[in-house]
């Protein structure tokens, strides 16, 4: 279960709350006036935090590209498979390489 300390709290005894934090493996809630500010969690946590999100924006990415390469078979029915593809690998391609450029996904990612 989270344990919740005050912003005060976290300052004046953060070091034993880390360790909590870490021993635990259980998350430290921050308020601040009794509302929630952060969260404290593990490093081990939070590279599964890091993980988890990169695998959903994969997810996504590929769904967008599956939906265009719907799009572009409906459009071009009269092209044989190969054809459609082709048409669709090389659309995924220039996908890729315009979100390399705009540093969305590095190169180790592809």
């Amino acid at each position: 279960m989270p344990k919740t300390v005050s912003a005060t709290e976290m300052q004046n005894r953060f070091g034993t709350i880390a360790d909590w934090a870490v021993e635990s493996e259980d998350d430290v809630i921050v308020e601040s006036r009794g509302t929630p500010k952060v969260v404290l969690i593990s490093f081990a946590e939070y590279q599964k935090l890091r993980q988890w999100r990169e695998q959903e924006r994969r997810q996504e990415v590929l769904q967008r590209i599956r939906a265009l390469r719907g799009e572009v078979r409906a459009r071009n029915q009269d092209l044989s498979e190969e054809a459609a593809d082709a048409l669709a690998e090389e659309i995924r391609e220039e996908t890729v390489r315009r979100m390399v450029e705009k540093g969305d996904v590095t190169f180790e990612d592809r």
